[in-house]
C-alpha cells in the first residue's frame, strides 16, 4: 500500500512538472505573430518564471496583482530606440492599464512626492521608448503640424502604463543624482549611444519584508519595494557567454542615506539576485554555461565604458 502511494506521488509530481514546463509554451503559442516578435526580442535570454506576461512593444513584464507593481520587466535597447520625443503633452501622461486586475490609477500617486518623496518610477525607462520600431521611416514626434507615427506613439503610451511603474524615492533613487537614474544614464548615454552597443536589461523591485513593508495609494495597497535591481547584458560574440553586470540598490529614502554614490560599488552576482527573488534568469542558455557567469562579477569587459 505504502509503495503504491509513493508511486502515485511520483507520478503526480512528474505530471505536475510536465504541466509547469509545457504551460508557458502553450501560452506562447497563443500569442499573435507581433506579440511573439516582441517576446522574442526582449526575452532573448529567457523568461525568468512561468507566468503569463504583459507583452508591450518596448518591453515585457510580469505584473504582481497582489503588490500592484511589476515583479520584473525586461527590455532590449537598440541605439535607434533612444530617438524618443520630448516627454511633454500627450507623451507625459501616465495611463491606467486595464489588462490587469485592480489596475493602479494615476491619482493614487497624487501628493506622494510632497509627503514622502516618492515619484512614479519607470522600470523600463521612458528614454528607451523611441525608435522606428515598425521600420516604416516614420517616428513618434510632437508638435503642431507635424506627422507622427501612430504605432510608435503607442510604444510610448505603453511605457507610461502604470503597470510599468513603482514608487521610487526621487532624490536618492529616481531623480538626477539618484542611483537608479545614474545607472539608466550610464546604460543609455555611454554603453548604447556613445558606443553603439545593443543592450538587454532585466529590472525589478524586490519586496522581502512584507510585514513591515510600506504601502501607498488606495488603502496603502501599492507596495514600496525594499530593493531594486538591474541585470545589464550585451553581446560578447558568444551567445552562451554574454557580458553581464548585475546591480542591487537598497531603496534609500534620502540622499543623506547614500554613503556610496558610485553605482559600480553595488555590483552583485546573478546568483545572488536569483536567490533573493526566486527567479531563474538566462533559461535560454545551457545550465553549464550559466554556471560560468552567474556566480561571478566580471567587470573587465565593461571597463572601456566606465568613466571616472
Amino acid at each position: 500500500m505504502r509503495e503504491n502511494i509513493l508511486k502515485l506521488q511520483v507520478f503526480l509530481l512528474g505530471l505536475f512538472s510536465l504541466l509547469v514546463i509545457a504551460w508557458p509554451q502553450d501560452w506562447y503559442s497563443g500569442l499573435s505573430e507581433e506579440q511573439r516578435e516582441y517576446y522574442d526580442e526582449h526575452l532573448r535570454f529567457g523568461q525568468p518564471d512561468n507566468q503569463v506576461l504583459l507583452i508591450r512593444n518596448a518591453f515585457v513584464l510580469h505584473h504582481n496583482s497582489t503588490y500592484r507593481i511589476p515583479n520584473w520587466v525586461t527590455y532590449h535597447i537598440d541605439p535607434d530606440y533612444l530617438n524618443v520625443p520630448e516627454r511633454t503633452g500627450r507623451f507625459s501622461c501616465f495611463r491606467t492599464d486595464d489588462e490587469v486586475e485592480d489596475p493602479v490609477e494615476d491619482e493614487e500617486y497624487d501628493g506622494l512626492f510632497d509627503s514622502k518623496g516618492y515619484a512614479r518610477g519607470h522600470l523600463a525607462p521612458y528614454k528607451i521608448m523611441g525608435g522606428d520600431r515598425d521600420i516604416d521611416g516614420e517616428y513618434a514626434t510632437y508638435g503642431r503640424g507635424v506627422t507622427s507615427d501612430a504605432d510608435d506613439e503607442l510604444t510610448i503610451f505603453q511605457g507610461n502604463y502604470l503597470t510599468n511603474i513603482v514608487p521610487q524615492h526621487h532624490s536618492a533613487i529616481n531623480g538626477p543624482g539618484g542611483l537608479w537614474y545614474k545607472l539608466e544614464r550610464w546604460i543609455q548615454d555611454v554603453v548604447v549611444a556613445a558606443n553603439q552597443r545593443e543592450v538587454w536589461v532585466y529590472a525589478g523591485g524586490i519586496v522581502f519584508d512584507t510585514e513591515h513593508t510600506e504601502g501607498v495609494g488606495k488603502n496603502d495597497s501599492i507596495v514600496v519595494p525594499n530593493l531594486f535591481y538591474k541585470i545589464v547584458i550585451t553581446d560578447s560574440g558568444n551567445i552562451n557567454q554574454p557580458y553581464i553586470l548585475a546591480f542591487l540598490f537598497p531603496h534609500f529614502k534620502s540622499k543623506a542615506d547614500v554613503k556610496e554614490t558610485n553605482i559600480f560599488k553595488y555590483l552583485v552576482t546573478v546568483d545572488y539576485i536569483e536567490a533573493i527573488t526566486g527567479l531563474d534568469f538566462f533559461k535560454n542558455i545551457d545550465t553549464s554555461d550559466q554556471e560560468v557567469f552567474e556566480g561571478q562579477i566580471e567587470i573587465e569587459p565593461w571597463t572601456r565604458y566606465i568613466r571616472d
